[in-house]
């Protein structure tokens, strides 16, 4: 019984950043910029989490200085860099294709344990990454795709896997000192004073974005952040990193099902695959990791 709930909880996480990737793409639609809408997803989700601390659990605030270096390269080379090329990826091009090839970020930190960590290139390493880069090929449209394609969407959406590789490589030092939710709200906050810093208060205030454009951030930031972290970290309580990792490779299905439904996006039998394969990688990639972690 434990186990279902921790793959419901994870699972209502993954469909939650699937969905909200339609929704970005929608604002983006409408003509809100990027920028506004990553700096505020940041922001309001780190306020409300330190509001949230400071009430419940003063304790998860409390850091070193020495790690604040760490907490700055994480938040802004791993948040705040996946984040902003993320979504500018969507806008420049759109959801299937962004997701998709951000979803190679996990090859990338294999490819990067075995260059730099001395780990084996085992036939099932080797066979993921075969897989990943030939589903990124094809979710690009093949080489037809590429001659034609958005070739700006497509360079965004690769530097934010780099982006969300360093983020999980990085960030996995942290969670070693601190817990989750502190790790979290500190990559955070890191992450929303380098935004404050690219675009000032008063540069937000001078668009004069009114009580219900502030509505939509919020949402964005709710249904992006807020929710889905929580739901993910209780799932992680009932299922291993493994089978939680596995699990949220439902977001990118439900991305580019809600675009479908929603925004009218099409993918040709070509993309499906590719995506198809982008998935297999990982699940192929984290399965036999969590069996070599067991033995």
């Amino acid at each position: 019984m434990k186990q279902v709930k921790g793959y419901l909880f994870i699972a209502i996480a993954a469909t939650l950043w699937g969905a909200s990737a339609t929704i970005v793409k929608h604002l983006f639609n409408i003509q809100y910029p990027p920028l506004i809408i990553v700096q505020t997803r940041v922001s309001i989700a780190f306020v409300v989490l330190v509001v949230s601390f400071l009430v419940t659990n003063p304790r998860l605030l409390v850091f070193r200085l020495r790690d604040v270096p760490l907490f700055f390269f994480v938040g802004v080379c791993g948040i705040a860099g996946s984040n902003y090329f993320y979504y500018f990826a969507i806008k420049e091009s759109n959801v299937s294709t962004a997701i998709v090839v951000q979803y190679s970020a996990p090859i990338m930190v294999a490819l990067y344990a075995i260059a730099m960590q001395h780990e084996k290139m085992t036939r099932f390493k080797l066979l993921a990454l075969v897989f990943s880069t030939a589903g990124i090929f094809l979710a690009v449209g093949g080489l037809n795709g590429l001659l034609v394609a958005n070739h700006k969407g497509i360079l965004f959406a690769l530097m934010a896997a780099v982006s969300y590789a360093i983020f999980n490589l990085a960030g996995k030092p942290l969670t070693k000192k601190y817990s989750v939710w502190s790790s979290l709200v500190f990559t955070l906050g890191a992450a929303t004073l380098f935004w404050l810093v690219v675009q000032p208060p008063r540069t937000i205030l001078a668009a004069g974005y009114t009580f219900a454009d502030w509505k939509i951030f919020a949402l964005v930031s709710t249904t992006s952040i807020l929710v889905p972290y929580s739901f993910y970290f209780f799932g992680l309580q009932y299922l291993s990193p493994t089978r939680a990792i596995i699990t949220s490779t439902l977001e990118p299905v439900v991305a580019i099902a809600t675009e479908f439904i929603f925004l009218g996006g099409t993918m040709g039998p070509l993309q499906i695959v590719g995506a198809f394969f982008v998935i297999g990688s990982i699940i192929l990639l984290e399965t036999t990791s969590g069996m070599h972690r067991e033995s």
